[in-house]
């Protein structure tokens, strides 16, 4: 009996303990809008855990850090609240872009060598990219924010302008301020009231202009540098990466704790990040980036092999709870990794390290696609940056050439350092502004999904390409305005017109080959020109006084009448009957004796 009300009663409470090891039913688990709305949290603890005996055979990735690899070492903490919406670059850094090997422990059949192998190739491919990406991300950051960037140089430019001023300025600006005065009183003699003044305002701005730089050396820098990012912020506000709203419900209850505080410049290497590397990854560990697998598990399985910032922090602040966080990520990826196994089979195959090949080609597509992006980010923020320590050592610099710029005439040195100023300050906007709508393309090429990935990319390298080709004329960064030139504001002056003279001759003309070129010699004489189509006047040539017919044959008349010239010209031993008969010599052959016809054709064959 004991037995019988055993089975009878017994069997329910047995068949409760398969529903708690099937915690989600197949209509409980997370949809594709619901890992998007609910968070990964919650539909992670939806799906089947994985059973003892199963844990066994598998063996989880360990988690990286944020800065691990060679794009970490280009990354930086953030400085901003990371509890809003953040991209996987601001909350991950460049962890867990590399392939691991998986269930390959209880397979009956040894994995392929080949396949270890294939995954070492596409590693280094993907650090390559990661590498790319993150001197990218690094230099915008800090080309957008000079005050991080420049402000270990605050010292330096305080002490050396201060010395410079003491040193240099205040000892020597006294001589110079003498030869002011010697000056304005030689040049008094020429009662020019107007160069004096100029003179003497020169000075005196120069005098000012250098006292309060030399004062306030850091306050100047910062000054030039905070209207330059406010401009900038504008503009990154406008055309910028756009910023992110959060699709699950805020649980830090501080006002604004859940909106986006992320720089634009973060923002937009977010948008790289997700674009270039994780996409990729996402193709070799799943076989693709746009299928419904990958769309709904790829971000649980990144998370599971990345560590986030505020992870790295806790541990930082507590080791005992580091065995913890590595534990409950890896569990995390072998549920969802058993998950795929049932749902798709065949991305389980590539998540298991079996599709080597394909993993090398989505690493050498990441290379490609860092390669195409980075080339106009890097130039463009190479560029900002540039203009911001020209800023600096022009702050430095200043007492120095003012000492001697502060006479007019011998302040080119000084003028130069103003152009380059104001030359960096204009790059700083034009290509600060360039860089910022360049953002914004790829921001919008890339969330484009209706784009394929080979056509995104190579948009991506066309609007690189374009924005370089407009640009063009602003990479001189010690030119205004970017002119090739070489003028600018302070030293430009209007250019004296070319005299046209009334008896300018047109320079000699292309020849053909095989004939005798021709040069126009405004002085030469109109006697001595000679036809070198008229063999007699070869003959008259040599009988004026012997000149060299092949010289004289370079020579011909021009093509258009002279005017009457401006001036006259002596010529001695020219007397009216002379001149009036060589013009007669000129228009008319001398009269040639008769001869016999064969005569004539020898002596034809001679001058020949």
């Amino acid at each position: 009996m004991v037995l019988a009300l055993g089975t009878l009663f017994g069997a329910p409470v047995q068949a409760a303990a398969p529903g708690i090891a099937a915690v989600a039913p197949g209509d409980k688990l997370c949809s594709l809008e619901e890992w998007t709305a609910r968070g990964l949290d919650e539909c992670i603890k939806r799906l089947q855990e994985v059973s003892a005996s199963r844990v066994q055979c598998l063996s989880a990735p360990n988690p990286a850090a944020p800065d691990s690899g060679l794009g970490g070492w280009f990354v930086s903490k953030p400085t901003w609240n990371v509890n809003g919406p953040a991209g996987k670059y601001s909350r991950y850094g460049y962890a867990g872009y590399d392939y691991t090997t998986y269930d390959i422990n209880c397979v009956q059949s040894v994995m392929h060598p080949d396949y270890k192998l294939e995954n070492t190739i596409a590693n280094g491919e993907f650090m390559l990219a990661a590498g790319i990406v993150g001197v990218s991300n690094a230099l915008r950051e800090r080309a957008w924010a000079p005050d991080e960037m420049w402000g270990w140089a605050d010292p330096l430019v305080e002490k050396a302008t201060t010395a410079l001023y003491k040193q240099v300025f205040s000892v020597f600006g006294v001589i110079t301020l003498a030869v002011i005065g010697v000056y304005l009183l030689w040049r008094s003699r020429q009662a020019q009231m107007s160069m004096a003044l100029t003179t003497v305002g020169w000075a005196i701005l120069v005098m000012v202009g250098v006292t309060a730089i030399a004062s306030w050396p850091v306050q100047s820098a910062k000054a030039a540098d905070g209207t330059l990012v406010s401009v900038l912020s504008v503009v990154h506000d406008a055309v910028g990466p756009r910023s992110a709203t959060t699709t699950t419900t805020c649980s830090d209850p501080e006002p604004g704790a859940c909106e986006d505080h992320r720089p634009p410049a973060v923002r937009a290497g977010d948008t790289a990040a997700e674009a270039l590397l994780y996409r990729n990854w996402v193709r070799g560990v799943l076989g693709s980036a746009d299928s419904e697998t990958a769309k709904k598990y790829g971000p649980a399985l990144y998370r599971a092999k990345s560590l986030s910032w505020s992870d790295v922090e806790a541990i930082k602040d507590d080791a005992s709870r580091r065995d913890g966080i590595i534990r409950a990520k890896q569990s995390d990826w072998m549920k969802v990794a058993e998950q795929i196994k049932t749902e798709d089979p065949e991305a389980y195959e590539y998540l298991r390290g079996t599709k080597g090949m394909e993993r090398i080609g989505a690493g050498f597509v990441a290379i490609l696609s860092a390669i195409c992006y980075a080339a106009f980010d890097v130039v463009a923020s190479l560029l900002v940056l540039l203009g911001f320590l020209i800023i600096r050592w022009a702050v430095i610099a200043a007492p120095a050439l003012g000492t001697v710029g502060l006479l007019r005439p011998a302040s080119a040195g000084l003028r130069r350092l103003v152009n380059s100023v104001l030359a960096a300050l204009f790059n700083v906007l034009i290509f600060g502004t360039g860089a910022a709508v360049y953002l914004f393309a790829v921001d919008l090429i890339m969330s484009t999904s209706s784009l394929a990935g080979w056509l995104q990319v190579t948009l991506v390298l066309l609007c690189g390409v374009v924005g370089w080709i407009l640009l063009r004329p602003y990479r001189r960064i010690t030119q205004l305005g970017g002119g090739s030139s070489g003028t600018s504001l302070l030293t430009a002056r209007p250019s004296a017109p070319a005299a046209a003279s009334s008896n300018e001759r047109t320079p000699a003309t292309a020849v053909a080959p095989g004939s005798t070129s021709s040069t126009t010699v405004p002085e030469a004489r109109p006697e001595l020109a000679v036809s070198a189509e008229d063999p007699a006047s070869v003959v008259r040539a040599e009988a004026r006084g012997g000149a060299d017919p092949v010289r004289a044959e370079t020579w011909r008349s021009p093509d258009v009448p002279e005017s009457s010239p401006a001036y006259a010209v002596y010529r001695p031993a020219t007397v009216p009957h002379q001149a009036a008969s060589r013009a007669e010599a000129r228009t008319e052959p001398a009269a040639e004796p008769a001869q016999r016809t064969e005569r004539r054709s020898e002596t034809w064959a001679e001058r020949s």
